[in-house]
C-alpha cells in the first residue's frame, strides 16, 4: 500500500520539459519566452522566427498565444524561462498540443471540456494544428 505522502508527491509532481514530446516542449518553452518578452516590452518574433527559421511558425504562434490568453479562465500560471519544470497550466498546454500535433480532437476536447466552451476549444485547437503544421515539414531547430 502506498503511503500518504508518496501519492500527494505523484499527484502534485509536476513533469519535466525534458519529457515532454518536441511538439510540446517547444510550446511550452515558445509561451515561458513570449510572456517574458512582453513583461520587458520586447517582441519575441524576431527570436521565435531565428529559432524555427519559419516566419509562418512564429506567426502562428503568436495567435496560439492569443488564443489562449482569450480563453483560458484564470491568469496562465508560467514556470520561470530556466526552471525544468512546467506549471500545471503548462502541462495543460503540453497535452493539448500533443492532442492536436496527432490531431486527436476528442482527447484535445477530454482534457479541456471542464474549463473550455466548445468555441474555446475550437480556437485553441486549430491554432494549436496550424501551429504544429507549420513546424513540422522538415524543420530543424527549436527553443
Amino acid at each position: 500500500m502506498m503511503q500518504a505522502s508518496e501519492l500527494i508527491r505523484r499527484l502534485t509532481e509536476q513533469p519535466l520539459v525534458r519529457d515532454l514530446s518536441a511538439e510540446a516542449a517547444q510550446a511550452v518553452l515558445a509561451l515561458r519566452y513570449c510572456i517574458l518578452c512582453r513583461r520587458s516590452g520586447r517582441d519575441p518574433m524576431p527570436e521565435l522566427e531565428r529559432r524555427w527559421g519559419n516566419v509562418l511558425a512564429a506567426r502562428r504562434f503568436r495567435l496560439v498565444v492569443e488564443a489562449v490568453g482569450h480563453a483560458w479562465p484564470d491568469a496562465f500560471a508560467v514556470a520561470p524561462p530556466c526552471c525544468p519544470r512546467v506549471s500545471f497550466d503548462e502541462a495543460l498546454l503540453a497535452a493539448m498540443a500533443g492532442a492536436a500535433s496527432a490531431g486527436d480532437r476528442a482527447r484535445f476536447d477530454w482534457l479541456t471540456s471542464e474549463m473550455l466552451s466548445g468555441d474555446a476549444r475550437e480556437m485553441l485547437f486549430v491554432a494549436l494544428e496550424n501551429f504544429v503544421r507549420a513546424r513540422a515539414p522538415g524543420r530543424v531547430g527549436g527553443l
